[in-house]
């Protein structure tokens, strides 16, 4: 068989053709090599590639650990903008990953029966992410529209495309919407939603719901002003924030202009602070004078103080005798702490003793537990509630709660139990249906603790008592 395929290959003239190159032999060797290398999936990635990868590929292929390996100290200007880069990505993943469960826990809608396990699916959400209650119950509702009318957002963001900011401006614009609807706005601003700033996607976002929905503008002002409220954030270090959401411009002119009259008065009578400041002493001014019943005019009739539950409205502030003491002295060392969270100096508390805003002292335990209160009634309800107010200072819920007690509904942990200190706490509203409709279990412990068991999911949330000698 050879013979016949080498006949007519005699010809002296005959040359073989060369053979093909082998890559050893080529002139790109090393490049042969890199590439055969980098079929290896044992070795380990260089920095580029780590960075091409976090920066450009698929987020849910991003090699995490050997990013975070990475000491941007050892980078380049243009390596550390990558790493900026990729935890964004990862930063959208992981929200769009955690919103895309809640919405499959929640489910696809809004449950219409209130006492429904899908209604209460907040309370496991609080539980488990340490969050509060409106936090939680925001995060089931947004998720559940994310799942049924936002797809395609809630899959950008999944692709670490659309940060959460951006899907919230969906949300919040599209609200009024239908399905129909709101996948004509995702179509006409998802495409360039990676590449605008915040400002320039709420731009784009507004355009087109008010080309797609030309009522869009009134449905959300209707429902905004429907969420009205008041909002106190505290800061941790005796600064809070105190913000009015959603209120009518009329309103919110009204607040402005007495505030700023009131100011401009004060700035002409001598006083030195800014206006700003002193704006917001307006309402620090009529709140006090409220809470004591103060007339704002001299001569005028005082208006009897408010109470809540029989008792009078105070502002509680917790400090022990011997720092009163020296801050009355001059002592500016001392630290006390309202019976809301925040510190604030032992000096202070002078200032509420001179505007006669209640101060009540605590009687603690040997464990910094509230065992006695001071008190100048004689009502046994109205001192066994604020005894609890100031025992546990906010709602003992899980996940956590700075909502302070005061005006909130006491219930018994043991419904046929005795109207006792250890057999009452006072949970939300909301906490309370959760309770009531058996979708939740609490239980008090000999210890003071309160734990709480969800019938959903077997988790258990255990509570403990406040530490007065410790703090929030």
């Amino acid at each position: 068989m050879l013979e016949d395929v080498w006949e007519g290959y005699d010809d002296e003239s005959f040359v073989p053709p060369d053979p093909e190159p082998q890559p050893w032999e080529a002139e790109d060797f090393d490049v042969w090599i890199d590439e055969l290398a980098a079929l290896d999936p044992e070795r380990e990635l260089t920095v580029a590639e780590i960075l091409h990868a976090a920066e450009h590929g698929p987020v849910a292929q991003i090699p995490l650990a050997a990013l975070a390996g990475l000491d941007p100290a050892s980078l380049s200007d243009g390596q550390r903008i990558a790493v900026a880069v990729a935890g964004q990505r990862i930063e959208n993943h992981g929200v769009g990953v955690r919103l895309r469960a809640t919405a499959a826990f929640a489910g696809p809608v809004a449950p219409t029966d209130t006492r429904s396990l899908a209604a209460f699916a907040w309370t496991d959400l609080a539980g488990a992410l340490h969050v509060g209650e409106g936090t939680a119950r925001a995060m089931a509702v947004d998720a559940r529209r994310l799942g049924s009318h936002l797809p395609d957002t809630l899959t950008a963001m999944v692709s670490g495309a659309l940060s959460w900011t951006k899907a919230r401006t969906l949300l919040d614009a599209t609200r009024e919407m239908n399905r129909e609807q709101c996948a004509a706005v995702q179509a006409k601003v998802l495409p360039e939603a990676a590449q605008r700033n915040n400002k320039q996607h709420s731009s784009a976002v507004g355009y087109h719901c008010q080309k797609i929905d030309p009522d869009s503008w009134r449905k959300r002002r209707d429902r905004k002003l429907a969420d009205v409220a008041l909002i106190r954030d505290e800061h941790g270090d005796g600064v809070a924030d105190l913000l009015i959401r959603h209120l009518d411009s009329s309103s919110a002119d009204t607040l402005w202009t007495a505030a700023d009259t009131w100011a401009r008065q004060q700035k002409a009578s001598g006083d030195t602070r800014t206006l700003d400041a002193l704006r917001v002493a307006a309402l620090v001014d009529w709140a006090q004078r409220y809470l004591t019943g103060t007339p704002i005019r001299d001569g005028q009739q005082p208006d009897p103080a408010p109470t809540r539950h029989g008792m009078p409205v105070t502002v509680n502030v917790l400090i022990d005798l011997a720092t009163l003491l020296a801050a009355a002295t001059g002592d500016t060392s001392g630290v006390a702490r309202l019976a809301s969270g925040p510190t604030l100096p032992a000096t202070d508390v002078a200032d509420l003793l001179h505007q006669q805003i209640g101060i009540r002292f605590a009687l603690l335990d040997h464990n910094g537990q509230l065992t006695g209160v001071s008190g100048d009634r004689h009502d046994p309800s109205a001192l066994l509630r604020l005894f609890i107010a100031l025992r546990d200072i906010t709602l003992r819920t899980p996940g956590g709660s700075t909502t302070v007690i005061a005006g909130q509904d006491l219930d018994h942990l043991d419904e046929d139990g005795p109207t006792s200190p250890g057999n009452l706490h006072a949970p939300s509203r909301g906490w309370h249906r959760a309770k009531t409709f058996k979708h939740w279990t609490v239980t008090a412990n000999p210890d003071g603790t309160i734990t709480w068991t969800s019938r959903r999911t077997g988790r258990t949330y255990t509570t403990h008592p406040f530490d007065h000698r410790a703090g929030p």
